[in-house]
């Protein structure tokens, strides 16, 4: 369960309206990507499309997706319980997962941790 300032539910809620407007109008959805951008500056995963994700460290999360793209959530703040082994829930009905939108709860603590923003992961160079 996720708590929301009564402006982002008004964006969702209009996101979602305008979501159903162009399917019901015929205008083509980028639904089926794995992600988009919410806004100019906002993306959202499709929750729908994680295969599996992997905890980096106390403030990166990988979003492994069905096709093989992977993006990095970067915490906005370190999450101190949070740790590969142990993984994290998340504790929301949304479809679509948003930069600095969501909580998830670090298992088995409970803790709870904001994402951060979602970026495109490049596996480091050695």
């Amino acid at each position: 369960m996720s708590t929301l300032s009564g402006a982002t539910k008004a964006a969702r809620v209009a996101g979602f309206i305008l979501a159903a407007t162009a399917a019901i109008s015929g205008i083509p959805s980028a639904l089926a990507d794995d992600a988009k951008p919410a806004s100019d500056s906002q993306v959202c995963i499709e929750a729908r499309e994680i295969d599996h994700t992997k905890v980096l460290n106390d403030h990166q999360i990988l979003f492994y997706m069905t096709g093989h793209k992977v993006w990095v959530n970067n915490l906005p703040n370190k999450c101190s319980a949070l740790r590969y082994d142990e993984g994290f829930v998340w504790v929301s009905s949304n479809p679509q997962y948003c930069d600095n939108l969501e909580t998830i709860k670090v298992r088995p603590t409970g803790q709870p941790c904001l994402l951060g923003k979602f970026s495109p992961y490049q596996k480091p160079a050695r």
